[in-house]
């Protein structure tokens, strides 16, 4: 009699085969229904990986629980028993939900997931960006450099208001822009540790 496993079969819609039994299963997934295999991590985006809404508006609390949750099922002490070839699935399972965790709770990450997701890239990072490292060029001191490094922090959070009102409204050019603004802003904020570091020496 022979021992090979038996062969993937074909399956219905979404489903994929159980590399272990050939039975269907999602990939959303992360056991086999039918023989309780560990899956590998199938290509998801953040929001599916982690079961949560497809929108920009989360609470960081609903990520991180998610998060915990995922990663409780995966733990390592779990396959202990199983095989190399499981215990590496779900190494690779836990790499993957903390990289989907690590997009969903940054904004500015988040944001850009989802204009991916609709075939959108950030617009420019506009004149602003040019502005403010001319500021921080000429701040004397370290005193001066925080409070150009303020101003740009509060510039984040108006940005990030308006990004949300806009992917809410569904104005997706608009969210493109304000992205591309506030990857802008994000390296102005490195600047700033920059000339901070600079200016403290």
């Amino acid at each position: 009699m022979s021992n090979d496993r038996p062969r993937p079969v074909p399956v219905q819609g979404d489903l994929g085969p159980c590399w272990f039994c050939g039975k269907g299963v999602s990939p959303r997934a992360l056991f086999c229904h039918a023989c309780g295999s560990v899956q590998p991590p199938a290509d998801l985006d953040a929001f599916a990986r982690l079961n949560l809404p497809t929108r920009f508006d989360l609470e960081t609390t609903a990520i991180e629980r998610q998060a915990t949750g995922f990663r409780r099922i995966l733990d390592p002490a779990r396959f202990e028993a199983k095989g190399q070839r499981e215990k590496a699935m779900a190494e690779r399972q836990r790499t993957a939900v903390g990289s989907a965790a690590a997009i969903l709770l940054d904004p500015l990450l988040r944001a850009r997931a989802l204009l991916g997701l609709n075939g959108l890239e950030p617009g420019p990072a506009g004149p602003t960006l040019a502005e403010w490292e001319i500021e921080l060029a000429i701040a004397p001191d370290a005193i001066s450099v925080d409070r150009v490094a303020a101003r740009i922090s509060a510039a984040v959070g108006t940005e990030l208001r308006q990004l949300s009102t806009a992917f809410r409204l569904g104005d997706l050019d608009q969210a493109a822009m304000l992205v591309g603004r506030l990857e802008g802003l994000e390296r102005a904020g490195e600047a700033a540790h920059r000339r901070r570091r600079d200016v403290s020496a």
